[in-house]
Order: C-alpha cells, then structure tokens, then sequence
C-alpha cells in the first residue's frame, strides 16, 4: 500500500535526483534551467526581443526544484503536470490529480530517465547477482523489500529488455545517452540499460 497523498510537484523530482545522487545540495544563488522542451519559451512569443531559454550546463540541471526559474506565461510543464500553479493568483491549497500525463512525464522527461540510468550504473559497478540488485534498487526507491511476485515481474521486464538491447546496439546508445550527465562505458552496457529500465518502472 502506497501513501494516499503522492509527494507534490518538486518533490517527485527532487526525490529522483536524490536518490540517485545527483541532487546538488548547495543553497542559494541564481535561478536554474533545467530540462524543458526545446523552444517552448519562443511558442509564446514572437517578439523580437524575447528571452530565450537557455539550458544550465553541469551542476544547475541537478539543483532542487526549489531555484528552477518560474515564468509565469510559461511555467515549468513539469511542474503544471504535477498540480503545481502557474502563479498567476494566490493559491492557499493544491489539487491533487491523477492523470495520464503524469504518467508520460515520469516515462519520458530526460531527469527521470537520466536518473534511473546512473542508479543503475553505481548498482552495475557492486558486486552480486542480478536479483541483489534488483532489490537494492527497490528497496532504495521504495524502502521496502520486494516481494517474490513483485521480483518475478521485474525479472521478466529485465529479460525481455535485454533481449531487446541485444538485437538493438543503436537502442542500447540511444538509451544511455540521456542526460547531460556522462555515461560510463567501461560496463556491460546491456546490461546496464535494461537494468536501467528495470529501475525506471520501479
């Protein structure tokens, strides 16, 4: 049983990089720009002089969401998907949705995707079996352990992604290359994908 309220808007993001140990601790400064679709900022403007969105390199992509910067005509999709407001009125309480577009950030923003693939990079790098892992990883997201059903289906995900990886190198370079953050290429990178995968549904 999960909880009944989910974590709000920043903190499912904050949590994944924290997790994975990417989340830069620093406190205070400028504002951020992490990940965003390219050219969403020029779709609601035309003006000639309009400010761009210009991407911070290194450590600005792994800051708390807490110092994303926030443009009210366009705020962070994110964030809007997840129940934030856009800021434009004072808002005393949030709402608290579910909806399919939740579920497609969290599959495919890059900040989840990059995430799970360095948990599983540190993971490849330990010593042990794939099932260890594989409930190393759970119990790290979770906090709790897996269950033998819920070890089976994940078992089952990691094969039939491996086999996936295997017939597909350029899907196993495309995978891992998410993310501005570097992948290391001295490990089983099929393994690691598919490990990756394994995580990212978890």
């Amino acid at each position: 049983r999960a909880a009944r309220m989910r974590l709000g808007a920043e903190m499912i993001r904050d949590n994944a990089l924290a997790v994975s140990e990417l989340l830069v601790k620093k406190q205070g400064g400028p504002s951020v720009y992490p990940y965003q679709p390219e050219g969403l900022w020029d779709e609601i403007s035309n003006k000639h002089w309009r400010y761009p969105y210009l991407q911070t390199p290194g450590d600005g992509l792994y800051r708390r969401s807490l110092y994303t910067i926030w443009k009210r005509t366009a705020p962070p999709p994110s964030m809007l998907i997840f129940d934030a407001y856009d800021r434009s009125n004072c808002t005393v309480q949030r709402k608290q949705t579910s909806t399919p577009l939740q579920a497609l950030a969290l599959l495919n923003d890059p900040q989840y995707l990059e995430a799970a693939r360095v948990i599983a990079e540190k993971l490849m790098q330990e010593e042990g079996l794939l099932d260890e892992r594989i409930q190393s990883a759970f119990r790290m997201l979770t906090g709790r352990k897996a269950s033998d059903k819920e070890m089976a289906l994940l078992n089952e995900l990691y094969q039939k992604e491996w086999t996936y990886f295997q017939q597909s190198p350029d899907a196993v370079e495309a995978y891992l290359s998410v993310g501005e953050y570097k992948s290391k290429s001295e490990m089983d990178r099929i393994s690691c994908a598919a490990l990756a995968v394994v995580i990212h549904g978890i």
